[in-house]
């Protein structure tokens, strides 16, 4: 269902106004916002949150531009040793991953401008809990 939800504002409501779009539809669904950030980032570059996850708790992350020079962004949750736990390496303009972890502890999420025209470009993350 958040996939679908996902692709649906993206193809609806077009590159400029899916971030509100996403942020609007998740939490109708019953999610809260635990973090939100943006970094200018040259394709290749990256930019992290370390949070701590909490046990039993469904998170749903987001990573995007609204930058028409950017044509891929990736996101990924590694655990305190760098393990890549789950990801989103798809190529496209919105990545998303769901993750309920088993136990309570510290986590990076990680969005990453894959591919895009030379230059720094805004990248956004949001990171959904419920």
């Amino acid at each position: 269902m958040i996939f679908f939800l996902v692709f649906f504002c993206q193809d609806v409501f077009g590159q400029y106004n899916t971030y509100q779009e996403l942020k609007y539809l998740l939490t109708s669904q019953g999610y809260a916002i635990s973090t939100e950030q943006y970094q200018y980032l040259a394709q290749g570059e990256s930019a992290g949150h370390t949070k701590t996850f909490y046990a039993g708790t469904e998170y749903v992350i987001v990573a995007l531009s609204n930058s028409k020079s950017v044509k891929d962004v990736d996101v990924l949750l590694l655990d305190a040793d760098g393990t890549v736990l789950t990801k989103d390496a798809d190529n496209g303009l919105v990545a998303v991953i769901q993750y309920s972890p088993r136990v309570t502890r510290n986590m990076r999420a990680v969005m990453k401008n894959y591919r895009s025209l030379p230059g720094s470009h805004k990248c956004e993350m949001i990171i959904f809990y419920k």
